[in-house]
């Protein structure tokens, strides 16, 4: 491209140059008009040659610029392909191991629920033999010798609804839980309910059988001789055992759900431990053998 513009421009120079000689040398014939100078045009093509030049030089920065645009583009084109790969393989990795803690979990809840019902099983076997066998009236009437037979512990009891219980009424020892204490009897079964201070307990007893329909878990784990359970009801807890083949079961509601006596089973399985105090009213009696 220099050595061309050399050429010309060189070309350009010796016609210029050339002209003008000529024009010196020759007599003028006739009266003409007036040529532009060879100076001028000379000039003229220069600014045309150093503009073309310019164009051509900015064209070549402008390709410059747009291959090095493309060469960027490239590369971040390169790095996200190879961020995506990465990001693909870890959620491979992640749904791997989600699906592998899954299949742990699934195991461990199924190791669980066969345990749980292997204890349901068992607790509902017991308790249907303790029904089966009734009322174990000899145990029974040892026990209410043992505990006195309950006088002056609960005074404020119906005596009617005492002695229409056909079954051993079970009492806590605790005089002052007992004394505002009140029976509802239904024969085979009883409920007395009592207050204390922010709660609410229940102790009922039962020779009554409910069948459940076949394979009805029974979420609860049994323990001791008296097949005792602990359950977590809505506010509060509810303990329940087989004594003298009847059921029984005491149940503490509190009124806040973040009093300690509800929050685990510590308070109403002491309150079921108390309970030893053995009441028989007329009816308990008779059947007992022991005349009304």
């Amino acid at each position: 491209m220099r050595l061309l513009t050399g050429l010309v421009l060189g070309g350009i120079l010796a016609a210029g140059a050339l002209g003008a000689a000529s024009s010196q040398t020759r007599a003028p014939t006739t009266a003409a008009p007036a040529a532009a100078p060879a100076t001028n045009r000379t000039t003229d093509i220069l600014k045309l040659m150093q503009q073309a030049a310019d164009a051509a030089a900015k064209a070549k920065a402008a390709q410059a610029r747009a291959d090095a645009a493309k060469a960027e583009a490239d590369k971040r084109a390169a790095e996200a392909a190879a961020n995506t790969g990465a990001q693909a393989a870890q959620a491979e990795a992640d749904r791997k191991a989600a699906e592998a803690k899954a299949a742990s979990d699934r195991q461990a809840a199924a190791a669980a629920q066969a345990e749980a019902d292997r204890r349901a099983a068992e607790a509902k076997a017991q308790r249907a033999a303790a029904a089966g066998r009734g009322v174990d009236w000899p145990a029974a009437i040892g026990g209410v010798r043992a505990s006195g037979g309950g006088e002056g512990l609960a005074p404020n009891l119906n005596r009617a609804a005492v002695d229409k219980t056909k079954v051993p009424i079970l009492l806590p020892t605790d005089a002052k839980l007992m004394a505002g204490a009140r029976i509802y009897s239904f024969g085979d079964y009883y409920t007395i309910t009592a207050d204390a201070p922010g709660a609410g307990i229940s102790l009922s007893g039962t020779t009554a059988v409910v069948p459940l329909p076949a394979g009805t878990p029974l979420k609860i784990t049994p323990m001791g001789p008296e097949g005792a359970t602990s359950q977590r009801t809505v506010d509060g807890q509810l303990i329940s055992f087989v004594r003298y083949g009847v059921l029984y079961t005491v149940e503490v509601r509190c009124d806040a759900p973040t009093d300690p006596r509800c929050v685990d089973d510590n308070y109403a399985r002491g309150l079921a431990t108390k309970t030893t105090t053995v009441v028989m009213g007329a009816a308990a009696r008779a059947a007992a053998g022991l005349g009304g």
